[in-house]
């Protein structure tokens, strides 16, 4: 786990164009994005939802599931986590209460959004927010409740959707006087609508590259042109991993074996991908016997 990983956010912030990261869904993920190296890693909702509910993005993971995954994230994580925190599961009490858990877990810092509850991906139809000032009330009890000041709140806005972009960057606006220290206005729907995120808003904001979502595609080089100063890509793991899984078993149902699908990959090189040379060294380091035969 990074130590003061808020504190290294701020700082990767200012030192930085843009940062951006894959969004991660468990251990596994995280720690092979770790390998790969990125600045920073993004604990998506949609990917938390699937992975330890099998359930799609629809508002059904609670509090206590979300924390769990950030802090498994963040402990295998030497950069910070970001992370989704739908939209601080209540109101300003419940809210307060999210910011506390998810500082605890070791994350950098969280978003938190305006949709009513139960919310929906950002990238499905059908969504509703709740009144602009029940939202800045959320982000001004997360702003001014956080323990650690570096602790980074991310103000999400789902309103482009069912009230127009003008409505939504409204809401960012008001965000950042509550306090926000990121701005976050989920599904632009163009080119056009992108750059004026990046021009109308008084602070720095993110932005949300769900492949193939309402968003268009578009590589770290145009987002950082573009000004931004976070970019996610929350479907990098997820989507790859679930089709090669998928790929993997139909090769096992058609073949009886799983030997072609791992490619000649043993069980020990596996845990080395989530860190068994870290912990033999660990081990090691005080004397320990019972896995030098590992």
């Amino acid at each position: 786990m990074l130590k003061d990983a808020p504190g290294r956010l701020r700082q990767l912030l200012a030192e930085r164009r843009l940062l951006w990261g894959p969004g991660v869904y468990d251990g596994i993920s995280a720690r092979i994005a770790v390998s790969v190296g990125f600045p920073i890693l993004y604990m998506t909702g949609a990917g938390t939802a699937a992975s330890r509910i099998g359930m799609p993005d629809l508002g059904l993971t609670t509090l206590g599931e979300m924390v769990e995954n950030a802090r498994t994230i963040a402990r295998v994580s030497d950069v910070p986590v970001i992370a989704d925190a739908d939209t601080g599961f209540g109101d300003t009490l419940n809210v307060v209460r999210t910011v506390y858990e998810y500082e605890r877990a070791g994350v950098a810092g969280i978003h938190i959004e305006d949709q009513v509850f139960p919310k929906r991906c950002g990238h499905l139809e059908g969504k509703a927010v709740v009144p602009a000032r029940d939202y800045l009330r959320r982000i001004r009890a997360a702003a001014r409740e956080r323990t650690n000041p570096d602790f980074v709140i991310i103000a999400r806005t789902d309103a482009r959707q069912p009230h127009g972009f003008d409505a939504a960057m409204d809401r960012i606006k008001g965000a950042f006087e509550a306090g926000a220290d990121v701005g976050f206005l989920e599904g632009p729907e163009s080119l056009a609508e992108i750059e004026r995120t990046v021009a109308e808003a008084p602070g720095p904001m993110l932005l949300n590259l769900a492949a193939h979502g309402k968003t268009p595609n578009l590589r770290v080089a145009e987002v950082e042109r573009l000004g931004f100063k976070l970019a996610i890509y929350p479907a990098a793991c997820m989507i790859p991993a679930a089709l090669a899984i998928g790929r993997a078993l139909q090769a096992l149902k058609r073949d009886g074996t799983d030997a072609e699908v791992t490619e000649s990959r043993s069980p020990r090189d596996f845990f080395a991908l989530v860190g068994l040379e870290e912990q033999l060294e660990l081990d090691a380091a005080f004397g320990g016997s019972t896995l030098t035969s590992v």
